[in-house]
């Protein structure tokens, strides 16, 4: 059976910087630690160009806190941001056995918005897929594979199915490498 859990609260915003600086004014207060690991990142989905910074969860399963804005001028998201204004646009549920639990959700009836995974050129190993908002009633369900999150780049986790032959050879190279098995 896959590890799943919630991993990040997506928020689509129009000014990314000045998101930052209100959640961290925010965070500062309620939740410190929240405030003190930023991580920032861009690449594409669906063809758009974006940029989005997580305020990491000291906790590797805990939730955190992610921001993201286009990356380019007049495309579908700066149209939805001016129908909706800001939004929560999803909750990420990371899997460490991605492809199985996608089709755990497809057994399920869930209704799966991509025949086939996605995943940006610029991290092929990191897949995503996603549960419509008509089902989450308002707020798209992220799937995606498990990640570590490391200064400003998210990396492969060593821990996943789909990475085993990384995980033997970093066991094999640092002996009592275990894989960090909550990250």
């Amino acid at each position: 059976m896959p590890r799943v859990h919630i991993d990040h609260v997506s928020m689509c915003v129009f000014d990314l910087e000045q998101a930052i600086a209100d959640w961290t004014d925010i965070l500062k207060v309620l939740s410190p630690d929240h405030a003190m690991r930023l991580t920032r990142g861009g690449g594409t989905g669906d063809g758009v160009p974006m940029v989005w910074a997580t305020f990491q969860n000291p906790d590797p399963e805990g939730v955190s806190i992610q921001l993201w804005a286009p990356g380019a001028p007049d495309t579908w998201v700066h149209k939805v941001l001016a129908k909706r204004g800001e939004f929560v646009h999803h909750i990420a549920f990371l899997s460490d056995d991605f492809g199985h639990t996608v089709q755990e959700c497809r057994d399920a009836g869930l209704p799966i918005m991509f025949e086939e995974n996605t995943s940006p050129p610029e991290m092929p190993w990191l897949a995503w897929n996603f549960i419509g908002m008509e089902k989450a009633h308002g707020v798209t369900i992220e799937l995606a594979t498990r990640y570590q999150a490391v200064g400003d780049a998210w990396y492969p986790h060593p821990g996943n199915a789909e990475n085993a032959a990384l995980l033997e050879e970093l066991a094999e190279r640092y002996p009592g490498y275990q894989g960090g098995a909550t990250a």
